[in-house]
């Protein structure tokens, strides 16, 4: 018996191949990532969403991108493949053992002195223990599914950020250039004016300042464009220089989305129960479930049946082996109660994660109101300057003003609508609070979804 179980072990063995890791190639790979990689463009052909040469890459274009190329996702999708294998192990039933007895008489008399014998021991677990364990571990896989999930959103989360700050970029660089334009003309209106003797140094030296204020501040913004180029490849996953000529398609900022309560308490009731967090902790709480379970089940002991074969000098015997843990020293009382504290953890975490839902929801929609309030007053103030200064114009051609006056009331004009750019941005940060914590696409419109997305990409071709 003890041959046969061997033979038995030993043709069921596999061989696995040894998995090295090569940090200098394995780095040169990682830093060859590309959106002309294979599995962006099949994703982006799944969604109907492919990019031809020269086209402008959209949010949706570049959230599919990212999530075929960002290291994080892989380590994400590479976790529920795990725990699936998992599954696999904790449905299994045990496996038998074969115990064996050998025994010599040293009674010098004793004709025949070996006893040898053989058992194969049988476990025959109680309770329901197996189908707990498999509950649990499918459990564990759906909490990681939703985690994965949540890794998809917080990668388009950080697209879509990358990408606005990349339009808020180009517009403050706009305004910078217009700005420095009409600080230089003014410059050069009052320095005529100064050679003449009709401006005085302080108001030269004013002039002066606001040129090289307008000049230092497009400089600063420059660099926030470069920056902002930077963090939108770091966010898609791939090299800055991978994008050095990319065209994203960047959200028009001037066309924000008008939210209402009725809308926005809709969008809570939905995240209160959709939400990838709220899923994944209702996931957890379900595994710490099936732990109570199995510490329930625990009370009742797995039996073990050991049927064997025995010679006792000379006599052939039938044997059948029982094997029961007596709980002498403690029973299952102490594991109940850990089981049943630890199921209390989990459903305090679910009612964290939804009051989290509540709380951003309602921190989001005040400050988008007061934000909307905000925007709506700095667009009538420049539509007032914008007014005042073609009345200046208006006044200049027909001989009532002076070009400083009109090239003064132009540069209100362009700082008015820095704090115009400034009050919208205020509104987008509100907007971007509200998505997030419904996790709901609002602003630009997308036509993917991170929920929906999830099987799809853990059954779909990997990096």
């Amino acid at each position: 018996m003890l041959i046969l179980a061997g033979a038995i072990a030993g043709a069921s063995c596999q061989h696995v191949e040894r998995a090295p890791i090569d940090a200098a190639a394995n780095g040169q790979r990682i830093a060859a990532r590309s959106l002309a990689n294979p599995a962006v463009q099949e994703l982006l052909a799944r969604h109907q969403l492919a990019v031809t040469e020269g086209q402008s890459w959209s949010l949706d274009q570049l959230t599919l991108a990212a999530w075929a190329l960002r290291t994080d996702l892989v380590v994400a999708r590479a976790e529920v493949a795990a725990a699936r294998a998992a599954t696999g192990v904790d449905g299994q039933r045990p496996n038998p053992t074969v115990a064996s007895t050998n025994e010599k008489a040293v009674d010098a008399n004793a004709p025949d002195p070996w006893v040898v014998g053989a058992a194969l021991a049988f476990t025959l677990e109680t309770g329901d223990k197996r189908a707990i364990r498999r509950e649990r571990a499918l459990a564990n896989e759906r909490a990681l599914e939703w985690r994965f999930g949540e890794a998809l959103w917080a990668a388009r989360a950080e697209v879509r950020a990358a990408l606005l700050d990349l339009a808020l970029a180009q517009e403050r660089l706009a305004l910078d250039d217009e700005e420095t334009k009409l600080a230089r003309a003014f410059l050069a209106w009052v320095d005529t004016r100064f050679e003449v003797g009709a401006a005085t140094t302080s108001e030269r030296l004013a002039a002066v300042l606001a040129v090289n204020e307008s000049s230092s501040r497009r400089g600063l913004d420059a660099a926030a464009l470069t920056a902002a180029a930077a963090t939108l490849a770091t966010t898609i996953g791939v090299l800055p220089d991978e994008i050095a000529n990319l065209r994203p398609i960047l959200p028009p900022l001037a066309t924000l989305p008008a939210l209402g309560a009725a809308e926005v308490g809709a969008a809570r009731d939905l995240a209160l129960v959709n939400r990838l967090d709220v899923r994944r902790a209702l996931a957890e709480y379900d595994i710490a479930e099936e732990d109570l379970r199995a510490a329930v089940a625990s009370q009742y002991p797995d039996l073990t049946l050991a049927p064997g074969y025995m010679v006792d000098r000379g006599e052939h015997k039938i044997t059948l082996g029982l094997d029961l843990p007596v709980p002498l020293f403690h029973n299952a009382d102490a594991a109940i109660r850990e089981a049943i504290a630890a199921r209390a953890v989990a459903a305090a975490k679910f009612d964290d994660v939804q009051a989290a839902v509540l709380a951003g929801i309602g921190v989001g929609f005040a400050r988008y109101e007061s934000s909307r309030e905000a925007l709506a007053a700095a667009e009538q103030t420049e539509r007032d300057a914008a007014g005042v200064a073609g009345s200046l114009e208006r006044r200049l051609a027909a001989g009532g003003a002076n070009r400083g006056e009109l090239l003064a009331g132009q540069i209100t004009l362009a700082r008015l609508r820095r704090t115009t750019l400034d009050a919208r941005l205020a509104l987008l940060d509100a907007v971007t609070a509200l998505e997030n914590s419904t996790e709901r696409p609002l602003y630009p419109a997308s036509s993917i979804e991170a929920a929906g997305s999830i099987r799809e990409l853990l059954v779909g071709a990997q990096q």
